[in-house]
């Protein structure tokens, strides 16, 4: 069952321009540390930038994507990934600042892909996943043009964690009857307070961990043991 959601997530221009600014930037930082060209650069910083909304978009009943429609999101990001391109420097000096910005936004990108795919009368669960995919799609597409294992699927900081609980926290509220503003900013707090959290306490996603073969090793040891008596 679906549910349906009458109002989408408008988030301020200011803020939604910040966020494009912030996920081209990091794009161009993690391609000159790759060691690109400047034309690689450039397109690395304007894919995670978009990323996640295109793969939002896309998916979505195959609508072109946002960012082709209003230019102004294209001119923000390529401003970002020129400025990536040419001052990598002050970037680097400036990643502190960018992570601050980036980890309170991770709940809004949730939002506003949790909240198109509702709007578009998918399920819940699809409304999960496109909100997740949403927060996260940039640095996927980043890592795999960039030829690494996309760090969503690795041990490591909790980023995609915190967008996948987030994501959960928001339509589980939505299906719960809750106010759409109320699971929306529940949503943000969620996100941003368990990455937070995360960097002060240390914690990491851990390694699949195999139940079966543990179990089996155990067994065996304790068999051996007794044989030895």
């Amino acid at each position: 069952m679906s549910t349906p959601v009458y109002s989408l997530f408008e988030l301020p221009f200011a803020i939604e321009m910040t966020a494009v600014s912030v996920g081209a930037l990091s794009g161009a930082l993690h391609a000159t540390r790759k060691g690109l060209d400047p034309v690689g650069v450039f397109t690395i910083a304007i894919t995670t930038s978009v990323g996640g909304g295109i793969i939002r978009d896309v998916l979505i009943q195959g609508r072109v994507p946002l960012f082709l429609t209003i230019p102004t999101y294209l001119l923000i990001a390529a401003f970002a990934a020129l400025v990536g391109v040419a001052f990598a420097r002050l970037v680097r000096a400036a990643v502190p600042v960018m992570s601050v910005v980036d980890t309170l936004l991770i709940g809004v990108w949730v939002v506003l892909g949790a909240e198109r795919a509702l709007y578009a009368d998918l399920p819940l669960a699809g409304a999960a996943l496109l909100g997740v995919l949403t927060a996260a799609g940039g640095g996927i597409l980043r890592d795999l043009l960039c030829k690494d294992v996309p760090a969503i699927i690795q041990p490591g900081e909790w980023y995609a964690a915190a967008a996948i609980i987030a994501s959960l926290v928001f339509v589980t509220l939505v299906y719960a009857g809750v106010a759409l503003e109320v699971a929306e900013l529940a949503t943000i707090a969620a996100a941003a307070g368990l990455r937070i959290l995360s960097l002060w306490r240390g914690w990491r996603t851990p390694t699949a961990y195999d139940v079966w073969g543990d179990l089996e090793a155990r067994m065996t040891a304790t068999l051996d043991s007794s044989r030895q008596r």
